[in-house]
């Protein structure tokens, strides 16, 4: 995995050097093993490697065989080997065995529509020198990302924000419809970033850029229908053959390769296969929660561990440990995203990263085969919203509201009932501010941008091609949720520990097939992952998989009580942000006080603030430098207890 920046000059101006080198050392914990350079009239390409694949031979940026098409590619291809046949077949001619080069020669058949051929994931800028164009490509499902801009006439796009920052003219300016969605949704989701003029190129989309206008086009789709008839029997199987088949493709590698394991379903199915599909102990790495109650997976992680028999480790994070990674992670992320699991998240993958360079994860399971409740529950939730509104008012507000915390998940069904608007009912599910609750919130500086917090919903919406409730459902929250919020986590927060992160669950061939399956293999009563849970129970202990749903939640709520209750105070109790504009002071200090006191449960909407402020304490008033290099804490667990 790696890091790259690239730049284009429709007047055919020459990147200077020092930009390009001040780029990469912005990604140089995307690829701590070496950098290149290419420049030229009118484009430059910057790149950090992680070496993984053609190890001796893979420096980037690479090009053809006459030096007039360069790439700069960050990523993995898991058919390259195929591809690499056909284009042989072609007259093409390797100098590697690296998949960059395969992407390269595919460029030089196919043109642009290649990218329709690839199974992997990617990111990655082509120069086309006798065209003048530069290619700019994401995958299907936006595993690795990609952000542009346009400053002092060029055009710029890099893995990572902090990387455009490098070249001159690029400013660092809030965008006030981001911020808004960053309070609803708890992230801001593409095209936006949080920066006025950079952009986020969307999942399954590329861009050409031949003058000063980037034309942007989609390359991938989801697809629901028509529906695939499966009995249990052979649906069974087949889930069974498609999933090994995944795994097995995700194990390209010349570097030690491991799993992140959660102790939920499936990452522990993504190490069962893996630990059939390999002749040595697969290495696994877990973390859990120093809280009361059931917030750690560890126990179900040993257990899995303990039944694949793998070599794994795990560590504990605590309230000081999220203290002290705070800095680290603001500046890793670019933009706030409200998902407090992304400090565990980078702390387990230094702990992987003192033993391999790769390992696979669990990510998309949820979003294929409907996992979360929300999607079990979403009918009845539609039907309350259907009620009277005095009546819907009163049930769910002026109730619900009021019920002790251990009711928390019905206050979210009910927070999600009150919409009868579709967008606003989903959006709701994973919410930070919504409704009446966000518009309370907002102050005169950002009010105006209120309708700006649930569009991308409506936007994924009204260009879904899924018929029902259940496949809209899951169609949304993979473009939006999955990319922008979830993935996002993942990319940074393991490539912020040099480590190359893969998601089995995610590959297009898999995905594709689930898409297309009935809802019985989904969903039945109450139960989500209906088809992943009977493999599961084939392959795992049934004690793994016949629990209730916990998910890599992380105790925010006790530690806002405890541990961290003066962090809440001095950070969103003060003068500095009280006084920034953008927020009314007395829902922030309700917000505040309905948590301290037990009357709700404010821990999500907390986070919210709290992620904005540090980010534009950083990013926005401060210099946007590195913090200190973080070091993986001593509290390490060796071996399965």
């Amino acid at each position: 995995m790696c890091g790259f920046a690239a730049y284009h000059h429709p007047e055919r101006r020459t990147p200077e050097r020092d930009w390009l080198a001040a780029a990469a050392l912005a990604l140089r914990h995307r690829g701590p093993d070496d950098e290149g350079f290419h420049a030229e009239p009118g484009a430059g390409l910057a790149f950090r490697r992680l070496a993984i694949v053609d190890v001796a031979a893979g420096h980037q940026p690479l090009s053809n065989e006459d030096g007039t098409v360069w790439i700069a590619f960050n990523g993995e291809i898991y058919n390259h080997l195929e591809l690499r046949r056909e284009l042989e077949r072609a007259g093409h001619r390797y100098r590697t065995h690296s998949d960059t080069e395969t992407l390269v020669h595919a460029y030089e058949e196919w043109g642009p529509e290649f990218v329709r051929r690839l199974h992997g994931m990617f990111g990655f800028a082509i120069w086309d020198r006798p065209r003048r164009r530069l290619f700019v490509a994401r995958d299907h499902v936006g595993i690795k990302p990609v952000y542009w801009t346009q400053a002092g006439g060029a055009f710029l796009c890099a893995s990572e924000i902090k990387a455009l920052c490098a070249f001159p003219g690029v400013a660092r300016t809030p965008d006030l419809d981001a911020v808004v969605q960053h309070l609803t949704l708890r992230y801001a989701a593409a095209p936006r970033t949080m920066f006025a003029g950079i952009h986020k190129l969307p999942p399954g989309h590329f861009m050409i850029i031949e003058n000063d206008t980037p034309s942007i086009e989609r390359w991938w789709r989801p697809e629901y229908e028509p529906k695939i008839a499966l009995p249990p029997g052979d649906a069974l199987a087949e889930v069974e053959a498609r999933l090994t088949a995944s795994v097995k493709s995700h194990l390209m590698s010349e570097v030690p390769l491991g799993a992140l394991l959660s102790g939920g379903v499936d990452s522990s199915l993504v190490v069962a296969l893996m630990s059939k599909l390999s002749d040595r102990p697969v290495q696994t790495f877990s973390v859990g929660f120093d809280a009361p109650g059931d917030y750690s997976e560890l126990p179900f992680a040993r257990r899995v561990a303990e039944h694949c028999h793998t070599d794994h480790r795990e560590l504990t994070v605590g309230p000081a440990d999220l203290l002290r990674e705070l800095p680290s992670l603001i500046w890793h992320q670019d933009e706030p995203m409200s998902e407090p699991a992304a400090i565990p998240t980078a702390m387990v993958s230094r702990l992987a990263r003192e033993s391999v360079t790769v390992v696979l994860t669990g990510e998309g399971g949820d979003e294929l085969f409907a996992g979360y409740p929300k999607y079990a529950v979403e009918p009845w939730a539609r039907r309350l919203a259907g009620l009277p509104q005095p009546l819907r008012d009163l049930f769910l507000s002026g109730i619900v509201n009021r019920l002790p915390f251990r009711f928390r998940q019905l206050q979210v069904v009910a927070r999600s009932a009150r919409f009868r608007d579709e967008a606003d009912r989903l959006a709701a599910w994973f919410a930070g501010f919504v409704g009446s609750e966000r518009d309370t919130l907002l102050a005169q500086g950002l009010s105006a941008h209120a309708a700006a917090g649930v569009e991308p919903f409506r936007a994924a919406l009204a260009n879904s091609n899924a018929r029902t409730g259940l496949d809209r459902m899951l169609d949304v929250d993979l473009r939006v949720w999955l990319a922008d919020d979830l993935l996002v986590k993942m990319d940074k927060m393991s490539m912020a520990a040099s480590v190359e992160a893969r998601v089995p669950l995610l590959d297009l061939p898999w995905i594709e097939w689930a898409m297309r399956l009935g809802s019985e293999h989904k969903i039945q009563g109450l139960e989500g992952k209906v088809l992943l849970k009977r493999l599961a129970r084939k392959l795992l202990p049934t004690e793994v998989v016949d629990r209730p749903k916990v998910g890599f939640t992380v105790p925010l709520s006790p530690w806002f009580r405890g541990e961290l209750k003066e962090l809440l105070g001095d950070t969103l109790l003060s003068a500095r942000c009280l006084q920034r504009g953008w927020l009314e002071a007395s829902a922030v200090r309700e917000a505040v006080g309905d948590h301290l006191t037990g009357r709700r449960d404010r821990a999500r909407e907390l986070w919210t603030l709290l992620t904005l402020e540090w980010w534009h304490q950083r990013w926005i008033d401060g210099d946007g430098l590195r913090p200190e290099a973080w070091h993986v804490p001593p509290r390490v667990t060796v071996g399965a207890a």
